[in-house]
């Protein structure tokens, strides 16, 4: 079984035993965990059936009013599995049905901000808006190929925290990864039946390491106490308190 996932996502749960258990026991070849779209136009590829086979749209891929359609029995958006590139696939199609199929991969058009050099200054360009066409392939441009597929529907705030943009930005960028990991961490605690410290004014750099809890557990201790808002936990038994 191998778990894959987006590098620029700090909320990922590496090797997830909750996602890779449920493909397994399923008996997917592929899988995939999506969240609900936060909008229409949030730019996620959504998972859906093309042609009756899973595939992924990418949101440049899409048009306008297939990504506003609703349900009719709500608001909620047709299609809203957006994808986070975060894929399950077993050994067993990557070595032996992916080289059936790699040949058939299609390609994706990426209009990009490609650094060149101008012919008769003989300067780089750093373009601003976007200069060149790139042709790619995705990790799930083999969805379409499986015989079957897993899909499992996961919160956002546990487990998707993009990194997309310049710091400063005040969207999928730095300081919304660090909020989100904190924030994460904080309800970790608060679960267990701690408090955290709050600090007027300030925002908590409050982190408790993976090493020390994978998704909350293991925390049982902490019950009862008020944490201080400023820490990095590594070790369960040198918690600062106040």
């Amino acid at each position: 079984h191998i778990h894959s996932y987006c590098v620029d996502n700090c909320l990922v749960r590496v090797a997830d035993p909750v996602f890779v258990g449920y493909a397994a026991l399923r008996g997917a070849e592929c899988g995939a965990l999506v969240v609900p779209k936060k909008a229409w136009d949030e730019p996620v590829g959504v998972i859906c059936l093309r042609n009756g086979r899973y595939d992924v749209v990418e949101y440049s891929e899409i048009s306008e009013d297939m990504a506003r359609m609703t349900r009719p029995e709500s608001s909620e958006l047709a299609y809203n599995a957006g994808n986070i590139c975060n894929h399950y696939y077993t050994l067993d199609f990557l070595q032996y049905r992916l080289p059936e199929i790699e040949a058939s991969l299609e390609h994706h058009i990426a209009r990009k901000k490609i650094k060149h050099i101008d012919l008769e200054s003989g300067e780089q360009v750093a373009p601003t808006k976007p200069n060149g066409v790139k042709l790619e392939r995705f990790v799930f441009d083999v969805f379409p190929y499986v015989n079957k597929m897993a899909v499992l529907e996961v919160d956002r705030k546990d487990q998707f925290s993009p990194l997309k943009n310049a710091p400063g930005t005040g969207v999928d960028c730095p300081e919304t990864s660090r909020r989100d990991l904190i924030a994460q961490c904080i309800r970790f605690a608060e679960a267990a039946g701690a408090t955290v410290q709050t600090v007027e004014g300030s925002d908590p750099a409050f982190e408790i390491s993976a090493l020390v809890s994978y998704a909350g557990e293991g925390l049982e201790s902490l019950s009862g106490k008020t944490l201080a808002a400023n820490q990095l936990i590594t070790d369960i038994d040198s918690v600062v308190t106040v």
